[in-house]
This record gives C-alpha cells, structure tokens and sequence, in this order.
C-alpha cells in the first residue's frame, strides 16, 4: 500500500513540474526503488542461506546462462519454484501448449490449429486428464499443484502485462500436455497402417528420433560410469526442451531437460544415476476395418452382431483476425476406438493405449528421486510412457536397458503393421506384457550399449537378446545409421572418455555417403567420355566427392552437393523396374544421370559447387545467424539436424539435437548439455539466443550441480512467492519494466504478442 501511495505522489508531482525535460528525475525514483540488487550483494547477503529459502518458499538461483536452479525444504516448495521459473522465460508457449491439448488452441492462434484441436478432442485428451487426476498418487498431485500455483502466482503478479486470453492453469492442463506428447509418440508407430489408407500422424515418421549412449567404469578412462543422451525433437512448443536443476530437503537433487510446461525433469541425473530415452518401434497403435452396415452407415459389424458407432458432436472456437467462428464437427467411434476415416461401406478405427495414461508425472517424477536400480525400474515399470527405450547408469557402476512399452498381447494371425479386421473377436487386445517379460539387459560384458533408436539385439557388440523369444507383435525395429555409427564408434575403443562422448555426440559423419559415393565414382569412370560437359562441372563435381571424407561438418564442401544429388538419385530409382534396382550398372547410370542434374541444379542457384555446408546451413535465432553442421534432410548422421530448405537455397535448421547431455558419475557429478538457443523465450533476455552460437559451435556448457559451483556462476536470486508488500513492488516492477519498454520501443511488437493479444 506504501509503495502505491508512493507512486501516486510521484505522478502527481510530476504531473505538476512545468515540461523542462527533467523527467527522469522521477523515473530515476522510481528505478531506485525498483531495481533488483546486485547479485554480488545478494549473495553476501543471503551467505549460507542463499541455498536454504525460508519456509513454505522457493529460492531460484539462475546462473550465467539463464538455467535456474530451484531449492526449497520441501518437493512441493521446489515445484512451485518451478513453476515460476518457467513461467519466467516461456509462460505464452506453455499455455499454448496447455491449448494445444486441451484442443483450445485455435481460439488463440487461429485456423493452422484447428486440426490439431479436433485431433485432441477425438481422443479426449484433456477429458480423461480430468476422470483420473483423482487416480493419481496423492504425492503427485500435490507436487503438481505446487508447480501450478507457481505458474498461477506469475500470472497473478503479471496480470496488467499479458494477453486477455491468459487464464490461471489447473492441474488437469498439466496431466493432459503430458497425454498429448505421449499420443504423439503413440500414433507415429501407426505410421505404416496409416499409410496404407492414406492417412498420416501429426508428426512426420522421421521425427523423434534420439540417441542414448552409457559406458560403464570398465570401458570409461576415468573409471566412472559415463552417459551421453541426446534427444531429437522439432525446435518449437510442445517439442521444445527446457534445462533445470531440481533440489529439495527431502532428497530431490536432479538436473536435466524436460518440455514446456512440464513439472518433473524428463531425462537427466540426480548425483546416483543418470537416465535418457529414445523412442523404440514397440507396436501400440493398430488400425481396424471397420464393415458397416449397409442399410444404415452408423451401425458396424461385429461378431454377426450390429453395432452402433458413437458419435459426438464437438464445436471449438477459432480466431479470425479480430473475430472468433464457431466450427462444428461429429466424431465417430467404434468399440476400438476413434474413427479416422470414414468410406462409404468401410470405417478405420484406431486403438492406442491412450485412455489408461494419467500419470506420467508420477512416473518421471520417482524416477528423478530413485537412488538405485531397484527404484528406477520399479518407477519405469508403470509404463506411462508406452514406447520408449530406457537407459541407466549409477555411480556404483550398474548399467541397464529396457525396452519399455505398453505392449498389448495380441494374436499371431494378423500383420499387425497393416490394418486388421474389426470384425471378429480374434483382433481383439488381450492385456498388456508383463513389465517383466520386455527385452531387458543389465551390465553386459562389453561394458557399453548405445540405442540410436535401434532393436534391442544392437545394443552392443555381442547380441545380447533372442527376438525369438519375445512376441512378434512386440515390435522390433531396424538398424539406423546412427546406430551403426555410434555402435562402431564405440567398439573400436578400449577406453571412452567424457570428452569422447561429447565428440560422438556431435559426429557428422554419413554412412549414406560413404554406400552411394561409390555408384557415382563408378558410374562417372564408366562414361565420362560419353558426357557432355564443356565447363568441366561434372568432372568438378566427381573430384569434389572423391576427396569428401564422408562428414556433414560446418566447414565441409561437398555436402551440400551430396545431398541435391541425393533427392534426385532416390526418386529416379523408385521409377526403376525392381529387377534392375539391385543392378549395379544401371545404378552407376542412374547416379551420374542425378549428378548432372544436382550440378545444374546448384549452378543455376549458387553459382559454384563448393559452397561450404555451413554458407546454406544455418540457425536462426532473432536476427542471429550461425552456420551449423549435422545431416541434411533425408540422411543420418548421430548429430541430427532437420531443417527447412528455402527458396533462397538456405536450409534452417528447425529440429534435431533439442537437449544434449553427457554425465559422469561421481561424488561430484560432471556433466556438459547445450539446448538450440537459449533458457529464455523473451526476445529481450540475454538469454534468448546465448546458446545458440553454442549449439552451431558444439561448444557445450558446463552443467553447475554443486551448491558452490552454483555459487560461483550465479547470475540471478528470487525468493518466491512474493509476499505482503514484495507482491505491490513487483506488481510495480512489472507495470514500470512494460512502460519502460514501451517508450523504448513504441512500435515494436513481436509475433506472439501480434498473434495472442
């Protein structure tokens, strides 16, 4: 009350002083009153409490970087800080996130979400979120709760500076974003049924993909258990990563990456073990014929029986410009699950293990607080996350995997990679596979396992599980070239290093190139003479692969000619006969056809052939620009970069490597991560774009754990939640930061406030 009768007087004071241009004095009063202390003073301040907050609050302790490291007496105390930290840097993208699987989403951003939002409402997201919370261990709903007052409490002190679609959030929103990233990881093993009826999920089948690596003291040079883990995820919301350090009173001490909104730490390590994901090709999404009744459309078959197929009608509200437009639609289901398309005398119905899903935060979060393997695997066993490879490593030197999936028990009669019928009793699910008969391995001998999203058999040097004795329905998967590489990699060295795992994480080289080079060598010495080339750029070309080491680095030039050769050659031998795809003569003229082709292609462009990979690949952050190695689209290489390839020739990164982390455990873990760009989403931090230098670089950052190490590169200290008067002076700082900017800056509106206000 103080501080706004205070403001008053001085606004009236200078609403009286005669126009000399002496403003600033005031302003400088009120800057003065406002400013945040020096975190030197701070800290000399606070000295041996600076990591024990008072009770029933949280103290967020941000270093250089922006990361904050959350401490508070209690896991709830923790929780609520983190709400507020990440309400800090991205509260607009994790509402919309909330949206987004709430299926609300349109109403802010228009009509690119509207089918996103009936995508959630067919599988009603946000509805079971709100039919089981109750279901939920009550330990974890108290720890989310603390993480939505957290959030709640930033919106409340900044209520005057954000949008008029901002609402407090609610538990359930929070249960139903982790519901929706799991339906995303669940529909895109349906890939190939949804294919065959023309359908496709919402995220592209090359998208998800991660590696993990773990090393035990055996085979590490520093006697430790080492891990490299290394998610593959688009660079924007919900995909997008976000790095915090969790500790509480009651044992929580846990560092890592997570999503937007999300209140536990996804993967990470908290001092006695380390643990990352990669998605596995577990099969838990199928697709049913559906034979519907002829004389009436709403009724299918079954078992000689009819029955009918629900439907639901469902409106969302879309934003057009400055109005908003109701759009209706009826969503159909069978007994299997939703209707994805509908023919004249046939249905496709799906079934995923969706609507038994409610607590991945309670999974994640004992998971975070396990301190051995017994308490990890008891925590992985709840399978919330329905198809995933799990990794493990502790500080006594146990390693293990996992292939954890939801695996429905199924018969053998069907391909259960293709639709099935949806008519008999036979297709039907018969349970789940017990936790533990999944493909589970622990300290093999070679004293290594990597999973670049491969089956469980290639882990290692030595095959160290039987497919056969496991399920065929199971799902198995393929070997990936990063699989091959990192398996390699790893078994051609005695001894592996932190410093090794950090090089492997950011390896650039292309086993595609180093397969297919060949055809185009072969090809091009077999008729060259034949080849009209009067400025020599085919023979330029030809020279420039052939002393190509095969490796897609920033500074590498053949890459960007390699892969315009690639999206020709792939596409002209799909229009090849099938005998003659295996034919190598007719490959090798295939492959020079393709070069000169890609040769022209890059002239008429660039203007060269030996353009650098790092002058047409970039990322983008602001008005920064870096060049960037990692494979091209349609290639693999164990440092994944996705990117969007412009009219202007420049590919922009816009996935891949979203949160990268190598540890080594010890009394005082070691640890090195880097994110694409930054710990903040304000275009006005210093912590918007810091990182991405970095991650173009891969130059990672140290990961502070220790109280001193935090300390020592503390940047930033808040306590909350604010309370008495501290709520009316950050209420006022907020309110003058917004007004200062604003006079800065008039004209100066960003696209999410152009979007969402």
């Amino acid at each position: 009350m103080r501080l706004i009768l205070l403001l008053i007087v001085w606004t009236t004071s200078l609403a009286a002083q005669p126009d000399t241009g002496r403003e600033p004095r005031v302003a400088d009063g009120l800057d003065s009153l406002l400013a945040v202390p020096h975190i030197d003073s701070v800290i000399a301040e606070l000295g041996d409490s600076l990591f024990v907050p008072p009770a029933k609050r949280a103290r967020i302790v941000r270093d250089r970087y922006g990361v904050p490291h959350i401490y508070g007496h209690t896991d709830i105390e923790v929780a609520f800080g983190f709400g507020y930290a990440q309400a800090q840097d991205h509260l607009i993208e994790m509402l919309l996130s909330y949206r987004q699987a709430k299926g609300e989403m349109a109403e802010v951003v228009g009509p690119s979400a509207i089918e996103s939002d009936f995508k959630s409402r067919t599988w009603r997201i946000d509805r079971v979120a709100g039919e089981l919370y109750g279901t939920i261990p009550e330990d974890t709903r108290r720890y989310i709760r603390g993480f939505v007052d957290g959030v709640n409490h930033y919106i409340d002190i900044h209520r005057q500076v954000l949008p008029s679609w901002v609402e407090p959030i609610r538990g359930t929103d929070v249960v139903a974003a982790t519901r929706w990233m799991v339906l995303q990881f669940v529909e895109k093993q349906g890939t190939a049924e949804l294919a065959a009826k023309g359908l496709a999920p919402d995220v592209p089948a090359g998208v998800l993909g991660s590696n993990q690596v773990v090393v035990a003291p055996t085979r590490s040079a520093g006697g430790r258990t080492i891990m490299m883990s290394d998610l593959h995820f688009p660079w924007e919301a919900p995909y997008r990563m976000y790095e915090a350090h969790l500790v509480s009173g009651e044992g929580l001490r846990v560092y890592g990456g997570t999503f937007f909104g999300w209140p536990v730490l996804f993967q990470g390590h908290n001092g006695q073990l380390a643990w990352s994901f990669t998605t596995n090709d577990a099969d838990v999404f199928d697709l049913y014929e559906v034979k519907l009744d002829p004389a009436n459309p709403r009724r299918y078959l079954y078992e000689r029986e009819k029955e009918r197929v629900s439907s639901r009608q469902v409106g969302i509200r879309v934003r057009r410009g400055e109005g908003m437009e109701e759009i209706s639609r009826t969503l159909l289901s069978t007994h299997h699950g939703p209707v994805y398309k509908m023919g004249e005398n046939w249905a496709y119905a799906a079934k995923a293990p969706i609507d038994e899903i409610a607590n991945v935060v309670g999974q994640l979060y004992h998971m975070g607080r396990a301190s051995n393997l017994p308490q990890f695997r008891s925590a992985v066993s709840q399978l919330q996350i329905p198809s995933i490879n799990v990794m493990y490593g502790d500080i006594e030197g146990t390693t293990y995997y996992v292939f954890a999936a939801r695996s429905p028990v199924r018969s053998d009669k069907f391909d259960w990679r293709a639709p099935v019928p949806g008519w008999t009793k036979d297709s039907e699910w018969r349970g789940v596979l017990p936790f533990s008969q999944l493909p589970q391995v622990v300290n093999p001998i070679p004293g290594f396992m990597q999973n670049c999203n491969v089956p469980p058999d290639a882990l290692t040097s030595d095959p160290l599980l039987d497919r056969s004795s496991y399920p065929a329905s199971l799902g198995w998967g393929k070997m990936t070239d990063r699989g091959r590489r990192a398996r390699t990699w790893l078994a051609s060295r005695d001894l592996v290093s932190i410093e090794d795992l950090i090089e492997l994480s950011r390896d650039s080289y292309l086993i595609p190139a180093e397969e297919l080079k060949g055809l185009i060598l072969g090809g091009y010495n077999q008729i060259w003479q034949e080849l009209y080339d009067p400025d020599a750029h085919v023979a330029g070309a030809v020279n420039l692969l052939r002393a190509w080491d095969n490796r897609a680095d920033v500074d590498s030039r053949a890459v960007l000619l390699f892969a315009t050769w690639q999206r020709r050659f792939g596409p002209l031998v799909e229009q090849l006969p099938h005998d003659q795809r295996v034919d190598t003569r007719v490959l090798q003229r295939v492959a020079v056809d393709a070069l000169q082709q890609a040769v022209a292609y890059m002239m008429e462009t660039y203007g060269r052939l030996d353009l650098r990979w790092g002058e047409v690949h970039v990322i983008e952050r602001g008005d920064t620009v870096h060049p960037v190695g990692g494979s091209p689209d349609g290639m693999e290489a164990v440092h994944s970069t996705w990117s969007e390839h412009g009219d202007d020739g420049v590919y922009r990164v816009t996935g891949g490597s979203a949160f990268t982390m190598v540890v080594a455990l010890d009394e005082e873990p070691e640890a090195w991560t880097l994110v694409p760009f930054g710990s903040s989403e304000d275009t006005l931090s210093a912590h918007f774009a810091d990182q991405a230098e970095r991650q173009a670089d891969g130059r990672f950052k140290r990961a502070w754990y220790t109280t001193l190490e935090v300390a020592t590169h503390a940047e930033s200290v808040l306590t909350v939640p604010f309370e008495g008067e501290e709520i009316e002076r950050e209420r006022m700082r907020v309110w003058w930061r917004s007004r200062a900017l604003r006079r800065a800056a008039p004209n100066d509106t960003t696209q999410v406030e152009e979007i969402v206000d």
